[in-house]
């Protein structure tokens, strides 16, 4: 099961050799579009940054979800993974916002611990 709908630009599936985990992902060819956000905020605009934007997203929004899932970013891609698809559900809809809305992305950026984007 993969879906590049429901959450775009970032991609929910289940992996194929692990029934029951799932992944929510952010690929760094569509985080260019909004990588001037993090710059004017001081961070890089990788996958590192958007470990940071879910933290705060997180922080600011959904407490409920805190620990319901792990976070696997590197340089060019952001991943969320676990167990809990209604989770990962929640987090994809609150990263769609902030890519989608500019003011959002702002404060997650502004709102979350500097060393969350690092």
């Amino acid at each position: 099961m993969t879906d590049r709908a429901t959450f775009d630009p970032l991609v929910f599936f289940e992996y194929d050799r692990k029934p029951g985990n799932y992944c929510l992902m952010l690929s760094d060819h569509r985080m260019v579009e909004v990588r001037e956000l993090f710059t004017a905020a001081g961070y890089e605009g990788g996958g590192y940054g958007w470990a940071g934007v879910a933290r705060s997203a997180v922080a600011l929004r959904a407490p409920e979800l805190d620990g319901k899932f792990g976070l696997d970013p590197e340089a060019g891609t952001f991943v969320a993974y676990g167990e809990d698809a209604q989770a990962l559900r929640r987090l994809g809809l609150l990263l769609q916002e902030a890519f989608r809305e500019r003011t959002v992305l702002a404060e997650f950026l502004a709102g979350g611990d500097p060393e969350w984007f690092d």
